[in-house]
């Protein structure tokens, strides 16, 4: 009789584990409101597309910085994050601290 509610025990925490576990791998990227902003300065280090936008990486800051395709500056951005990374200069970026996505490129 024990050895039944141990696996019932068990199988319940298997089964809670794998439900958080999935909704971590789906959880996506969303836009921020106005009043979640900050702003980095630094230089693009390196630059990897995917099917919603770039994911960027800075030389100082940690963390993977994402620019979405729907933003309504996509390739001014984009071509401003390309400079920086081709010139290795500076490029002040201002995004959304909780998800890293980009909003905007100066």
């Amino acid at each position: 009789m024990k050895w039944i509610l141990v696996a019932l025990m068990m199988g319940a925490t298997t089964l809670g584990v794998g439900s958080a576990a999935e909704a971590v791998s789906k959880k996506t990227r969303t836009p921020a409101s106005a009043d979640q902003r900050s702003e980095v300065s630094d230089v693009v280090k390196k630059i990897r597309e995917d099917d919603e936008g770039l994911v960027i990486l800075f030389s100082k800051n940690a963390g993977s910085y994402y620019l979405r395709r729907d933003v309504a500056e996509f390739d001014a951005y984009r071509k401003k994050l390309e400079e920086s990374l081709a010139g290795k200069k500076p490029v002040s970026v201002t995004y959304e601290p909780s998800q890293l996505n980009i909003l905007e490129v100066k």
